[in-house]
């Protein structure tokens, strides 16, 4: 059997750096060939769809901050979602059914029935405030919880009931 040298860390961090740079090069000559496509059309007055995007921008660029402050909301909202997802179905077991709620603002609000609504399981429901709270996120990107008897339940309006399985 042939024993094989280990890899130092140093050894490990040249490697990813190389992978790294090949990748930029490799992006970067895919874009510079689109520049260098739009730009040639553009001389005869075709524009490409990357043209069209410079002109938007140009266009409009507060708009365009606009969109692009949306779309990072939108993902974020999105990541903190799945942080609660993943949160109600790790306790799956004291919850009967959870749904995040539509609300007027739009934001992360969830409606939570508990198998045996008291003081013990909300406060176990209440942890994940624990962790949330402590990330510079949770200003911007609020998380609520509502609970509701599960008599009630037919009376909850919400965008989607989660799947805590």
């Amino acid at each position: 059997m042939q024993n094989l040298p280990l890899t130092t860390s140093a050894e490990q961090k040249f490697g990813q750096i190389k992978a790294i740079l090949y990748l930029l090069q490799t992006n970067l000559e895919e874009f510079k060939q689109e520049v260098d496509k739009s730009y040639e059309l553009l001389k005869i007055g075709e524009m490409t769809d990357f043209s069209k995007k410079i002109e938007t921008v140009l266009t409009n660029p507060v708009s365009h901050i606009f969109e692009i402050s949306d779309n990072i909301d939108t993902q974020i909202k999105h990541i903190v979602h799945h942080f609660v997802l993943s949160f109600l179905q790790k306790n799956n077991s004291i919850i009967s059914a959870a749904y995040q709620t539509k609300t007027s603002l739009n934001d992360l609000h969830y409606t939570i029935i508990l198998e045996n609504d008291n003081i013990d399981n909300r406060n176990q429901i209440f942890d994940f405030f624990d962790k949330y709270d402590l990330l510079d996120i949770s200003y911007k990107y609020p998380v609520y919880f509502q609970f509701v008897l599960k008599e009630l339940e037919d009376k909850i309006i919400f965008l989607k009931k989660l799947e805590l399985n």
